[in-house]
């Protein structure tokens, strides 16, 4: 599943799509009559933050992964599933064991202010 960021787009795009992804059941976005994009709220089923994340929920996200992976493809309904619940697994991780990336930050700015008074002026 591809993750497209609407902050790229003009006001109008993402007004369109904010205002589809409000509907609880989701939308149908249709071209000439034939269905091109199935929009969900991205919150919801699958979605509660205060859900616990467990064994069963990442297994049956290592299952969609590895079909999806396969060739094997998933239904419009599974790509939601999936997408809900690696948004869960991402969740829970920042929860329990949150990437270090302030300190990585300040170790590449010190490193940065190293470079740059190591090398000579030119004037």
């Amino acid at each position: 599943m591809k993750d497209v960021n609407l902050n790229s787009f003009e006001q109008s795009v993402r007004d369109l799509f904010l205002s589809v992804a409000l509907e609880p059941a989701g939308s149908v976005l249709r071209f000439n009559g034939r269905p091109v994009a199935w929009v969900v709220p991205a919150n919801g089923q699958n979605g509660d933050e205060e859900e616990p994340w467990t064994e069963a929920k990442n297994e049956r996200r290592c299952d969609l992964i590895e079909r999806e992976y396969k060739g094997q493809g998933l239904t419009p309904a599974e790509a939601v599933e999936l997408a809900r619940l690696q948004d869960a697994m991402l969740r829970h991780r920042q929860r329990v064991a949150p990437l270090p990336l302030e300190a990585s930050r300040r170790f590449y700015q010190d490193l940065l202010n190293k470079v740059e008074s190591q090398e000579p002026k030119t004037e």
